[in-house]
C-alpha cells in the first residue's frame, strides 16, 4: 500500500497538468486578492465580509463548486482518466498483484491531496500572503484565525466527498473531457436545485447534502449542532461515496 502511494505521489509531481493548475491558481489568487485589497474589485456581502475578513474576500471564488470544478475536474481527467488509455498504467497495476481496494484509495488519496492543495491551500496562503504584505496582518487575530480554522475544517471534509465523487466519474468516463463534462453538469444541477427549486422535499434532501454544507460552514456563527451536522453529513457521504467508487473500479473490466 505505502509502495502504491509512493508510486501515485512520484506520478502526480510528474503530472504536467498539476504544475500548470499550481502556478494558474496561485498567480489568479494572487491577483484577485491584489485587486480586492487595493479595492480596484468591490466584492461585499460575503461570509468573509460578516466575519470581518474583508481583505479576504477574493477567497470566495474558491469556495464555490461551479468554480473549483474546473480546477478538480481538469486534474481528475488528466491524471486519473488517462491512465485507462494506451499507457494502461491501471493495468499495469492490477496485474502486478496489487489488490484493487489498495490501488483505489491509493489513486483517491494522491489525487485528494493534490487537489486540496490547489483548490484550498494555495488561495489560503496566498491571502494570508497577501494582507500580511499590504499591512493588514492585523485582521488575524486569534478570533479571525478560529473562524478560519472551523470555516475550512469544515469546507476540507465536505471538499473531500467532491474529490470522491470526481474520482468515481473519472473512473467511469475513462475520458478526460467527460470527466470535466459530467462533473461540471454535476455543479451546475446542483446549482440549480440550490437556486430554482422550491419544493419542500428537495429542498429537504438538498439541505442534507455536502454541497450545501459548502456554504453554510463558512457562516460566521454556526451552532454546535449546525457544526455536528455538517461532520455527520461529510464523513457519512465520504464513506459511501468511497465505498461505490471501490465497488465500481473491482467490478470494472480494464483492457
Amino acid at each position: 500500500m505505502s509502495n502504491l502511494i509512493r508510486a501515485e505521489l512520484y506520478k502526480l509531481q510528474r503530472n504536467k497538468t498539476f504544475w500548470v493548475l499550481f502556478g494558474t491558481v496561485a498567480g489568479l489568487s494572487g491577483l484577485l486578492h491584489f485587486l480586492v485589497i487595493i479595492d480596484w474589485w468591490q466584492l461585499t456581502g460575503t461570509e468573509f465580509d460578516q466575519a470581518g475578513l474583508s481583505e479576504l474576500n477574493a477567497l470566495s471564488p474558491f469556495t464555490i463548486p461551479l468554480f473549483f470544478n474546473l480546477i478538480v475536474s481538469s486534474l481528475a481527467g488528466f491524471y486519473i482518466s488517462t491512465e485507462f488509455s494506451q499507457s494502461s498504467v491501471i493495468k499495469n497495476q492490477v496485474i502486478s498483484g496489487n489488490k484493487r481496494s489498495h490501488i483505489y484509495i491509493a489513486k483517491y488519496l494522491v489525487f485528494s491531496l493534490g487537489a486540496s492543495l490547489v483548490t484550498i491551500v494555495i488561495p489560503l496562503l496566498t491571502a494570508i500572503i497577501m494582507v500580511s504584505l499590504f499591512g493588514y496582518g492585523e485582521i488575524l487575530n486569534a478570533s479571525n484565525l478560529m473562524y478560519l480554522g472551523r470555516a475550512f475544517s469544515l469546507f476540507a471534509l465536505q471538499f473531500l466527498c467532491f474529490t470522491a465523487i470526481v474520482l468515481l466519474i473519472a473512473i467511469v468516463t475513462e475520458d478526460s473531457g467527460k470527466t470535466i463534462i459530467f462533473t461540471l453538469l454535476l455543479s451546475i444541477i446542483m446549482f440549480a436545485i440550490e437556486k430554482l427549486f422550491t419544493f419542500p422535499i428537495v429542498r429537504m434532501v438538498y439541505e442534507n447534502t455536502f454541497f450545501f454544507e459548502f456554504t453554510e460552514v463558512f457562516k460566521v456563527m454556526m451552532t454546535n449542532d449546525a457544526i455536528i451536522k455538517a461532520i455527520l453529513i461529510g464523513s457519512v457521504s465520504l464513506i459511501v461515496i468511497s465505498l461505490c467508487g471501490m465497488f465500481v473500479f473491482n467490478r470494472k473490466e480494464i483492457k
